[in-house]
């Protein structure tokens, strides 16, 4: 018999907030698209490939491939700012600039 006192909405949102994965880094992000597109290229090199595999393999190394470079370029960008952050202390970035009431 179920819990009367329980509200079945919350244990819901309980359970799945507990199956639901720790948001990954950037890092992870880009091992496992590495891998993938590791993956794909053996597919590509195996033998009796058949060609709707093939065009599968490509397309998906070409997307990979590029979902990889926004990743290496989104870290590497991050790596500036947090540089760019610490040489010029938090005053000077967390203000933005200060504009007149008639600039803008």
């Amino acid at each position: 018999m179920a819990n009367p006192n329980a509200d079945p909405t919350k244990a819901r949102q309980a359970k799945r907030a507990k199956r639901r994965a720790q948001p990954g880094t950037l890092d992870d992000a880009r091992a496992l698209l590495w891998r993938a597109l590791a993956r794909a290229g053996d597919i590509l090199d195996g033998e009796d490939v058949e060609d709707a595999t093939v065009l599968r393999a490509l397309h998906g190394i070409s997307q990979g491939a590029a979902a990889y470079a926004r990743i290496v370029e989104v870290g590497e960008l991050e790596a500036r700012i947090a540089a760019l952050e610490a040489a010029s202390g938090d005053d000077a970035l967390t203000g933005g600039p200060r504009l007149g009431r008639g600039a803008a």
